[in-house]
């Protein structure tokens, strides 16, 4: 796909505007977490209950995240991109007037297509809007499309739920959402290439999906998700039943281990620039997070120092995504097979993502407290690790076909 690509200069703005509309995916994503002790007064939900609600945004990319690549690169990335606009639109607007949980899971349905068809389709806009030697740094900045949209709405919430009630959130993600559509469309034409999409044979697709790389890397991007969103998810609720935190102080830790997830996501846009292989990246990042989440549930360390190496783990596990992304469109052979190699990362990544919140609440529930997610998360990280190793055994044999990114 880099080779193919004529354009000598990135068109920052372009690139922006693809990635704000990753991070209105971030915010629908992330507005769930402090609103939690909320919906859960509100409707009557259990521990466990209130952890499928949050993994309902993510059923539609866990079952059917591939068929959306195959649709995006058969209608063309930009179109999809503003369809999963709509969808945020829609979703949010049905949110905000739910009259029960079963409305409000209604929502997160329609948000979640939405969800899906930004993350097929924005990171082909991001490649059609770069140079080749600046994608890499293109594709940091989408790396933090999540913690950036995150942080906003972590930071937000407080005053929102404060003034108008949790309804308020909903309501402003549908509005931002709105926004971007607008933007989107005054850079249209930077997007060469992915106005329309390109018919694609049965054979051609399997020869895309066929590839082993990026199975690995939708892998380790699953063992990521599952550890951090459980993380960026519980976060609040742990604060507030464990450490007596109100809501307000809650949120903005939470928002400050969601914003040093950002930071790093940035650095890994820097070793991508400097083509830094991508199975040392991910595997390193998952070594060291390992260690950290050791001190995290460490009960004999202070607070205050297991909370610093809550920063820890965000800053370095924020090197994962600008990897995986980087990696999918490097293992894209040309622009119509974006779509379907992202997609099929973007369905393992919900693998952790829709699994991550349940089974953190499970172990919780009935391993005894808190302490009892750690093995959960263990888990992901050796998972993790074992496809970082297998990514990095063949990364060399696909350099000796293909240009480097």
């Amino acid at each position: 796909m880099a080779r193919q690509s004529t354009r000598q200069s990135t068109h920052w703005p372009a690139v922006l505007a693809a990635m704000a509309a990753g991070i209105v995916s971030g915010a629908a994503i992330s507005k769930m977490s402090p609103a939690l002790p909320l919906l859960q007064s509100e409707f009557g939900l259990s521990l466990i209950a209130t952890g499928w609600l949050v993994s309902t945004f993510n059923a539609i990319a866990l079952g059917s995240a591939i068929f959306f690549g195959l649709i995006c690169d058969r209608a063309g990335a930009l179109r999809f991109c503003f369809s999963g606009l709509a969808c945020m639109i829609a979703g949010g607007v049905v949110g905000m007037v739910a009259p029960s949980a079963a409305w409000l899971i209604f929502s997160r349905v329609i948000e979640g297509a939405g969800y899906v068809a930004i993350l097929v389709s924005a990171p082909g806009l991001i490649a059609a809007a770069s140079a080749p030697m600046q994608r890499g740094l293109a594709f940091g900045l989408w790396g933090a499309h999540m913690p950036t949209g995150g942080v906003a709405v972590l930071l937000a919430s407080p005053v929102l739920f404060a003034l108008f009630g949790w309804r308020a959130v909903w309501t402003s993600v549908a509005a931002l959402a709105a926004l971007v559509m607008v933007f989107l469309a005054f850079q249209s034409r930077h997007y060469t290439g992915m106005h329309a999409g390109t018919p694609r044979s049965l054979a051609s697709i399997r020869g895309s999906l066929a590839q082993p790389v990026p199975w690995l890397l939708g892998v380790a991007f699953a063992a990521y998700t599952l550890q951090f969103y459980a993380i960026m998810m519980w976060l609040p609720t742990y604060l507030l039943q464990t450490r007596s935190t109100g809501a307000t102080t809650s949120a903005l830790l939470t928002a400050l281990f969601v914003l040093v997830n950002a930071f790093g996501n940035v650095m890994g846009g820097w070793f991508m620039h400097r083509n830094v292989p991508l199975g040392r990246v991910i595997g390193v990042s998952f070594a060291i997070t390992t260690m950290a989440f050791l001190a995290i549930f460490a009960n004999g360390l202070p607070d205050a120092v297991r909370f610093a190496c809550v920063l820890v783990y965000g800053f370095i596990t924020g090197n994962i995504p600008p990897a995986v992304f980087s990696g999918s469109v490097r293992h894209a052979r040309s622009p119509s097979e974006a779509g379907s190699i992202q997609g099929l990362i973007v369905q393992l990544s919900n693998v952790g993502i829709f699994a991550g919140p349940p089974l953190i609440a499970a172990a919780v529930t009935h391993g005894g407290g808190w302490g009892a997610a750690l093995w959960v998360i263990l888990a992901a990280a050796a998972i993790g690790l074992a496809a970082a190793l297998a990514i990095a055994r063949l990364e060399p044999l696909h350099r000796r076909d293909r240009d480097p990114l």
